[in-house]
């Protein structure tokens, strides 16, 4: 080859670069006065957002109406507080106004009249402008600071969705745009900028460590902003399945025929690949009507679909009716009847709170997780009610006792029926594990557990509290037969009777007060009053008046105590049973010594080893002193 043959393409990059500068200045400072700063607050785990105060980036879609675009995960799911730093630094008070259900977008509102001496600037929306190869200005909340601007470029519009990791977030069914920028926290909610200040895409996501970013298309934003300002409900449809994106190659290995790919190229020739059925969730329209994993999407309602805007325009607009899809499986073509689901009432808008414990039902995007039927009751937060409960795992509540509880109206009703100190046992599992199920043994106090459900407020963007009754059903206290185990080693002498005295003694402490954090304690006591049912007990045990006690006898019965007495300097405090709750025993109320011990006196500790079992040591008293108990 000859160099004259050769093409040189004109180095015109570096110029048109140059000339661009004024114009970029000239559109990222218009742009400043529609974007702000937020600072918010989910105070309560909902859903997979955990409690947390952070810092993140909103810009102004609607400057009369006070509408701000910003990420989902930044709305939250559940309840939200916070305020919006505007360019001038003037603070306005925020309020959720819609977070969509699965992807990651939502609008916040304000009250336009509050800002006093900013003219508010509206960045108009543009999500046909997102084209691979424009330069972008993403401008926000990046690091905490309140103003940054990077520079990137579209390098991908047709991106399946990240995946950001288990018990998180994770949007769906949608395109994703990918590009080269290195953002940090504080940026998501950012309006991605084209030379003509238009928004073409919405910060979401990235990886640092390669510098790779992630912006939400505008499409399905657009739509949710006009039916928002026309009052309108933002309608969403689902068949509960998650489709991707797969290229033509692959479709090929799942059976696509050739002649069906050129008919699909022929009709979409800017398309690369179709969408691919990939999650079923167990029990849903899609999996009930015969949908398949694997299955490649091929039409709707007679029209060839292989986007995800056209796919849920499709739903959208479907809700309370069924859908014809067809489908190719193994190089056959299915076609199969499906309802769609109104996809709002599908995710959770109430939660439920006791002791600190925090409840809702399973929501879309954790059913997704794990490919769950949605069902169940998910906690949250364990609370101090539950301590034994790790709720990292992400739990969800099978049954309680006997109830099988599938959403939280069945655990309310259930719930509100227990009795105070009655043995509670929930059976759960966890997401992740549904075949294995655990039981927990509870006894549940409503003195210091009141049972509030919280309820979205579409209008306000609050939740509205309502207070549970407790209404516990009735219970005969029937009296229970038990035996003391006795020691019957001569050596122990009288010592031998002080163990059908010996009781173990359980406290639970439902708040942290006078620096004592600690959940629970427990000892033994000394029955010192079997008529009365009155026990001696170390204040080791009985760290405050504020406490819930049991008692356990013989290892076998564990019934409610009353504390009677605390004394304000001395090492004990003196709790009360109900003696009714006893039946035939062999308790005995131990006597109590009026003298005082001296140096060198015999002694005998009589107690119980590691394994419950009675044993008596011999000693002696070797000395006498005050010492200084540390809880």
């Amino acid at each position: 080859m000859h160099i004259d043959d050769v093409v040189t393409v004109p180095v015109i990059g570096k110029v048109t670069a140059i000339q661009d500068v004024p114009k970029w200045q000239e559109t990222t400072e218009a742009s400043f006065g529609g974007i702000v700063a937020i600072r918010f607050t989910q105070p309560i785990a909902f859903d997979t957002d955990a409690p947390l105060c952070s810092l993140a980036t909103g810009f102004i879609v609607d400057a009369q109406r006070g509408i701000i675009l910003t990420n989902r995960h930044v709305v939250g799911t559940g309840p939200f507080v916070g305020e919006a730093v505007m360019h001038d630094h003037e603070v306005v008070e925020v309020q959720a106004l819609y977070r969509d259900p699965i992807h990651d977008f939502g609008f916040l509102k304000f009250d336009p009249s509050h800002i006093k001496y900013m003219k508010l600037v509206e960045i108009p929306l543009a999500p046909e402008q997102a084209r691979v190869g424009i330069d972008v200005r993403i401008i926000g909340n990046d690091a905490g600071e309140k103003l940054s601007i990077l520079a990137g470029s579209i390098s991908r519009i047709d991106r399946n969705v990240p995946e950001y990791g288990h018990m998180t977030y994770n949007d769906l069914n949608t395109f994703y745009l990918q590009s080269a920028a290195a953002l940090s926290g504080g940026s998501s909610g950012s309006p991605v900028i084209d030379i003509e200040g238009r928004a073409v895409a919405l910060q979401a996501g990235g990886r640092s460590h390669e510098a790779t970013n992630f912006f939400f298309p505008l499409d399905r934003v657009q739509r949710a902003l006009k039916l928002i300002q026309d009052g309108k409900p933002v309608l969403r449809g689902s068949i509960q399945t998650r489709f991707k994106y797969v290229p033509f190659e692959v479709a090929q290995k799942l059976g696509l025929p050739e002649e069906t790919e050129a008919m699909v190229r022929q009709v979409r020739p800017h398309g690369i690949g179709m969408l691919m059925v990939a999650t079923l969730l167990p029990g849903g329209p899609g999996s009930l009507a015969g949908l398949e994993e694997s299955d490649v999407l091929l039409r709707i309602n007679g029209d060839i679909v292989t986007h995800f805007v056209s796919l849920e325009d499709i739903l959208d607009s479907h809700i309370g009716r069924t859908i014809d899809v067809t489908v190719v499986r193994g190089g056959e073509t299915v076609e199969v009847s499906v309802a769609v689901q109104d996809m709002c009432k599908l995710t959770p808008s109430r939660l439920v709170t006791f002791g600190g414990c925090v409840v809702h039902d399973l929501s879309y995007q954790l059913a997704y997780t794990c490919a769950l039927p949605l069902r169940g009751v998910f906690m949250t937060t364990s609370g101090d009610c539950l301590p034994d409960m790790d709720d990292s795992q992400g739990i969800i509540i099978d049954r309680i006792n006997e109830h099988a509880v599938s959403n939280i109206d069945e655990f309310v009703e259930v719930l509100r029926k227990i009795p105070d100190h009655e043995p509670t046992t929930i059976v759960s599992y966890t997401i992740t594990d549904i075949h294995t199920k655990e039981s927990t043994m509870v006894s549940l106090t409503h003195q210091w557990n009141q049972i509030n459900m919280y309820t979205h407020n579409n209008s306000t963007g609050l939740w509205d509290r309502t207070k549970i009754k407790w209404s516990p059903r009735p219970t005969d206290i029937k009296p229970v037969n038990v035996r003391l185990p006795e020691l019957t080693d001569p050596r122990a002498g009288k010592a031998a009777k002080l163990m059908q005295s010996i009781v173990s003694v359980f406290c639970g402490f439902p708040l942290s007060i006078e620096g004592i954090n600690k959940p629970r304690a427990a000892d033994y006591g000394v029955v010192v009053d079997a008529a009365r049912g009155l026990v001696v007990v170390s204040r080791r045990t009985v760290l405050l008046s504020l406490c819930d006690i049991y008692i356990t006898i013989a290892n076998s019965l564990c019934i409610p105590a009353t504390l009677r007495f605390m004394h304000p300097e001395h090492n004990f405090a003196i709790i009360q049973y109900d003696t009714k709750r006893i039946g035939d025993s062999n308790i005995c109320a131990a006597t109590l010594s009026t003298k005082r011990p001296q140096q060198g006196d015999p002694a005998y500790m009589v107690t119980f080893n590691r394994t419950s079992n009675t044993m008596c040591v011999n000693t002696v008293v070797s000395d006498m002193w005050d010492i200084s108990i540390t809880p």
